[in-house]
Formats: C-alpha cells, sequence, structure tokens
C-alpha cells in the first residue's frame, strides 16, 4: 500500500449531546495518525488495546482519560473487565506496530462485532445498577 493511500478505519462515535453512538468509517493520512486520532476521539491522551474477533487483531483506539469526563458514555463491551467509554476507532496494525487501514471485509466484520456486543453492554451496565 503507497505512503500516500488514506488509512480507513471504523469508528463508533459517541454524540455528546445526544448521548447516541454513530458507527462511521473515517479516511485518515497515514503520516499524521496520531493527530487524526485526537480528532475522531475528541481527546488529547488517547490508549490502545488490541482485540481478536473471528480470529483476527485488531487495534481499538480509545479516550485514555474518559472516565475522568462528566458522565462518560460505555461505548464498547470486550469483557466485563473492560469496558471501553467514548468514541473509539479501529483499524488493525503491522508486525512493527504502524498502524493499517481495514478492507470492506473487516468494516463488516467489526460492525457485526459490535452489533453482538451491544446486548452484552446493556446487560452488563443493568446488572451493575442493580
Amino acid at each position: 500500500m503507497s505512503s500516500n493511500c488514506p488509512l480507513r478505519l471504523f469508528t463508533l462515535e459517541c454524540d455528546d449531546k445526544t448521548k447516541k453512538i454513530i458507527p462511521h468509517v473515517r479516511y485518515i493520512a497515514p503520516d499524521n495518525v496520531l493527530q487524526e486520532l485526537y480528532r475522531i476521539l475528541k481527546c488529547e491522551l488517547v490508549t490502545c488495546t488490541q482485540i481478536e474477533v473471528s480470529g483476527k487483531l485488531f487495534d481499538v483506539w480509545s479516550d485514555d482519560e474518559a472516565l475522568l469526563k462528566a458522565n462518560p458514555i460505555p461505548n464498547l463491551y470486550i469483557a466485563d473487565e473492560l469496558i471501553i467509554f467514548g468514541s473509539v476507532a479501529l483499524a488493525k496494525s503491522d508486525e512493527e506496530g504502524k498502524v493499517e487501514g481495514l478492507n470492506h471485509a473487516e468494516i463488516h466484520l467489526l460492525w457485526d462485532f459490535a452489533l453482538n456486543q451491544f446486548p452484552k453492554l446493556l446487560n452488563f451496565l443493568g446488572v451493575k445498577r442493580r
């Protein structure tokens, strides 16, 4: 892939006003990944968590300080020990840790994953509130 080609990411972005999570496909410049992630995630510090979905590894980028903000929005359930709050961007990386874009099939795989995890998130939050 040419270094000039934009990288395709899948995002689940939180709307602070409506408290809704909105999926997007975003394209970012490969030479400015960190700044683009700050802009998309609306934050100043990111963290990356690697997850496995259907045997493939993906990176989940999120706001490292999301839980320090007023009324953080739970977004993505990975496990009972790992709930991600705030907007997230999903991509993959090569062996050296360089961010790579997603292909069409991977976007669909991650969309299905997010949809399947949403009931688990609601259940987990419901149990915690009791």
